[in-house]
């Protein structure tokens, strides 16, 4: 699971934005291909969003906080549908620190009603990191990009049938001789 993260991560950032992006009021669906990502921001150093790939979904935040990689943290989620503690790990993609949040169907009954989503995470000094994020837009932006990775997996399950390259000519009438 962990590689897979982290590979899915790799290709986001290594992926260049030559991609379709889509608004969605107050989110952006980032079209790709291999990866896609529907986000929101709420600051210059903060985001939350979700990536797909063919294989996987995963709920990230993108916060200015210092977390070790490879370590999980607890997180509150807060939203008019759920209130919940969750876990984060923290992952290193190029250059930029992602807080992968799990588990995926707790934070997605979170985006599905209301207008803002809140997570509160617990520092060292003791204090909390909260940030919020608005859903406006959300549901739509999220099921584009759910939508493209269902395509993507259908094109992985069935690849177009190769066209063998030296197939015999097919007989027609005029070519039979008795």
């Amino acid at each position: 699971m962990k590689r897979l993260v982290i590979a899915m991560l790799l290709l986001v950032s290594s992926l260049a934005t030559a991609g379709e992006k889509l608004g969605y009021l107050n989110w952006v669906a980032d079209l790709s291909g291999q990866v896609n990502e529907a986000y929101t921001i709420n600051g210059p150093q903060s985001s939350f969003g979700i990536f797909c790939s063919a294989d996987k979904c995963l709920f990230y935040l993108h916060q200015a906080l210092r977390c070790q990689p490879g370590e999980k943290y607890s997180v509150l989620m807060n939203s008019p549908p759920i209130s919940a503690a969750i876990r984060m790990e923290c992952t290193l993609v190029g250059g930029n620190l992602f807080q992968i949040l799990e588990p995926f169907d707790q934070v997605m009954n979170g985006v599905q009603n209301g207008e803002t989503i809140g997570f509160a995470v617990a520092l060292q000094s003791g204090a909390f990191a909260a940030s919020s994020f608005s859903l406006l837009g959300a549901k739509q932006a999220i099921n584009k990009v759910m939508q493209e990775a269902n395509q993507s997996k259908l094109k992985k399950q069935n690849p177009a049938p190769a066209i063998p390259q030296n197939t015999p000519k097919k007989s027609t009438e005029q070519d039979i001789k008795i």
